[in-house]
């Protein structure tokens, strides 16, 4: 593996050199009878904590020309008084090359740990399309992980016979941890999404996969999601925050079930059973889901993000740049802090009936029965019947 280059900051040679300058121009100004020739051991001290050790060893020769110039302006040259302090220069040089050592030792690791936890991420979600089905759809992750772009806030789109589902889910808890859970809860919605009937069959079997994980100590709350290529939107909620219904005219409302359903991982503990949402939308209409790190960033006073008051920025443009243009809204409202939690968000937009031509695989030999597998996208299906879940023998 490559080291991974890191960037030096802007400032990094302004601040020795200005050091520099100002020592041997304030020694000159008072004259030879006070001289500052041990201050210059501070400049390559200065120097270690922003360049490289080859770089802190470069500026200790540099600095030690001119403390040898200051020292001959100073009459110094030869005597003890011009020869320890540029003993002192070097030493200095010396143990600030190794630190600097160290600490960009530490960075590329640290580089190494974050490039490799974000392509986790990023191979667990994965991209999603742009479109899919009857819908437009854009998406952005931001993780509160430090040093690694990781977290337990996930989404997915999968197309469906006449439509598209989604799923958009945050884990409790932080960390890689919580990444290992949202992996799991993934797995079980792409295995299940586009051959289950319901979406309440789906949440089960996310929640029975966290239940053989063995994830007692962990939640996650959800909602899955079915845009019909009509407009039909089906919406169950698993203690998660509701989403934003936007319409094309103009205006607000949240798609609140019609009673709150347990997390997933937490059925045993209550009733079970999601809270259900029923809409229709007109093309044009945008949906944005998204997980409790959004309207819970704080500002420096600790006020909560005033998401409602702040969706028509997500009318403007395209779906990326409305998502673009609320991100930077939030750490306009959040900063100077860091964000505090991760933040997944998932912009879909309705385009209207979709009529493309239905996805098609290599089949089997002629005069193989075809037809889709429940909700299954892929109506040229290569399995035969007698193969396939939920295969009806009377068909």
């Amino acid at each position: 593996m490559n080291t991974p280059a890191i960037p030096a900051p802007r400032h990094a040679d302004g601040a020795w050199v200005g050091a520099l300058l100002a020592i041997a121009v304030t020694d000159v100004l008072l004259g030879p009878n006070v001289t500052l020739l041990a201050l210059f051991a501070a400049v390559p001290a200065i120097a270690a904590s922003r360049t490289t050790a080859h770089g802190v060893v470069g500026i200790g020769l540099f600095t030690a020309v001119i403390a040898g110039l200051v020292g001959l302006h100073d009459r110094l040259l030869g005597s003890p008084e011009g020869f320890l302090p540029l003993l002192v220069l070097g030493i200095v040089t010396v143990f600030s090359a190794a630190t600097a050592r160290t600490r960009t030792r530490q960075q590329h690791q640290l580089t190494q740990v974050s490039d490799v936890a974000g392509a986790a991420q990023q191979t667990i979600l994965g991209p999603l399309p742009a479109t899919s089905g009857p819908a437009r759809i854009a998406a952005s992750y931001e993780s509160a992980a430090n040093g690694a772009q990781v977290g337990g806030d996930f989404y997915d789109v999968t197309p469906v016979r006449d439509g598209v589902r989604l799923v958009v889910g945050d884990v409790q808890g932080k960390g890689l941890d919580a990444l290992s859970t949202a992996a799991t809860a993934l797995a079980a919605f792409r295995e299940s999404a586009p051959i289950s009937s319901r979406l309440e069959t789906v949440g089960l079997k996310m929640s029975c996969a966290l239940a053989r994980r063995g994830a007692e100590d962990r939640f996650v709350t959800a909602v899955l999601a079915e845009l019909s290529d009509d407009g039909t939107l089906v919406l169950v909620n698993y203690g998660h925050t509701a989403p934003l219904v936007l319409p094309a005219p103009g205006g607000m409302a949240e798609a609140a079930p019609d009673h709150p359903g347990m997390p997933l991982g937490l059925d045993a503990l209550g009733d079970g059973r999601p809270g259900r949402y029923l809409r229709t939308l007109a093309p044009g209409d945008r949906m944005l889901f998204h997980t409790d790190g959004l309207d819970e960033a704080r500002d420096a006073t600790g006020r909560f993000y005033p998401l409602a008051t702040h969706t028509d920025l997500l009318r403007v443009g395209t779906l990326a740049t409305g998502l673009e243009a609320l991100r930077t809204d939030v750490h306009r409202h959040t900063a100077p802090a860091s964000p505090a939690d991760d933040s997944a968000l998932l912009l879909l937009e309705y385009t209207g009936r979709h009529n493309a031509s239905p996805q098609r695989r290599p089949g089997p030999l002629l005069g193989v029965t075809r037809s889709a597998c429940e909700k299954c996208a892929v109506t040229d299906c290569p399995i035969p019947p007698r193969l396939r879940p939920h295969h009806n023998p009377t068909e």
